[in-house]
């Protein structure tokens, strides 16, 4: 088999890989949260029209810090909605920019309650590398409980001013702290298979009847079909939406390269297979991309073609790169969006 072959058949099999490795932990994580759980997205106030004429989705990916883009926007004045997902958000409380709404997604028992402050971290930290392999958000390498305890303190004090749109998938950890911090939260199911008898969109949907989203699997997926779709947001622009890694990170800090590692039978030598060059055009920088995140980026860009809809991928970087994608800078979006406000 060819590396293209070997690359295309793993992103072809990553959607079963993820739904069985999931399925126990998500239906248990959405019957603890089936109890606590109040109100759906059905229940969200409605937005008045000059909030909906944009948007801008703010993903985790490392561009996110390296071009600036929350203060950019925080120094715009920007008008429209801002949503954070779940990685991104302590970075832009930190930046002084308090999002409209933040969505969590992943069912991971202990990474994802970091982004809020983890009332647990030395025991949920031990063994666990990932923070200080990855390039997403890097001040969050240094797991000192002065960091950990500063950011339960800012979420505190600002959770009630942002929604929290959050999957019934989220482990207990993510769920019980965002009630214990305040937000106002309102729940839906992943549309992971289709609603079929005996599907496992429809056991969560028998555990908790509300709403099913299509994410394409990952949370800034989720953030921007919700913006299209739930808060009816005219031009929705995203950033940090990277899918990828800066061509300088080596291949073995990725998020998956011990998945990888395994999956090729511990052969560091022919890793290199797994892996997608792109050059972003604004630019002429490259990126390169895993089969996890490719397998993102091909559904990110099939649901963008069924919805027909412009997406403005102001990332300045990384590799949605696409004919149904306008790449244009964050300054150019946030311009034409104060005349349009104006």
């Amino acid at each position: 088999m060819n590396e293209d072959a070997a690359f295309n058949q793993l992103v072809d099999e990553i959607g079963e890989i993820g739904r069985q490795h999931h399925e126990a932990s998500i239906l248990m994580n959405a019957a603890h949260n089936a109890k606590i759980a109040e109100k759906s997205l059905k229940d969200m106030r409605v937005l008045p029209p000059e909030k909906r004429k944009s948007s801008i989705v703010i993903s985790a990916g490392p561009s996110v810090k390296r071009r600036h883009s929350i203060r950019r926007i925080k120094e715009s004045g920007f008008s429209g909605i801002t949503i954070a997902t779940d990685g991104s958000y302590v970075a832009c409380l930190r930046e002084g920019l308090v999002p409209d709404f933040v969505v969590s997604l992943d069912p991971h028992p202990t990474r994802i309650v970091r982004w809020f402050g983890d009332p647990d971290l030395e025991e949920n930290s031990r063994g666990d590398d990932y923070f200080e392999r990855q390039d997403l958000n890097i001040e969050f390498r240094n797991n000192t409980k002065r960091i950990n305890d500063e950011v339960i303190e800012l979420v505190n004090q600002n959770a009630r001013q942002t929604q929290a749109l959050v999957a019934s998938t989220v482990h207990r950890t993510v769920s019980d702290r965002l009630v214990a911090a305040g937000f106002p939260i309102f729940w839906w199911n992943p549309l992971v298979d289709g609603l079929h008898p005996g599907s496992l969109t429809r056991r969560l949907y028998e555990l908790l009847p509300f709403p099913c989203v299509n994410t394409g699997g990952t949370v800034g997926t989720a953030a921007w079909l919700l913006a299209h779709t739930w808060l009816k947001v005219e031009n929705v622009a995203v950033v940090g939406m990277d899918f990828g890694y800066h061509s300088e990170l080596p291949i073995e800090n990725t998020q998956t390269y011990y998945e990888l590692l395994k999956h090729n039978g511990g052969s560091e030598e022919t890793m290199p297979k797994y892996f997608k060059q792109f050059d972003f055009p604004l630019t002429g920088q490259s990126f390169y991309t895993d089969p996890t995140y490719y397998w993102y980026r091909r559904n990110f860009l099939d649901l963008a073609r069924t919805l027909g809809r412009i997406t403005y991928n102001c990332t300045e970087g990384g590799t949605l790169v696409d004919e149904t994608v306008h790449c244009l800078t964050l300054d150019d979006f946030l311009k034409k969006q104060a005349l349009v406000s104006g």
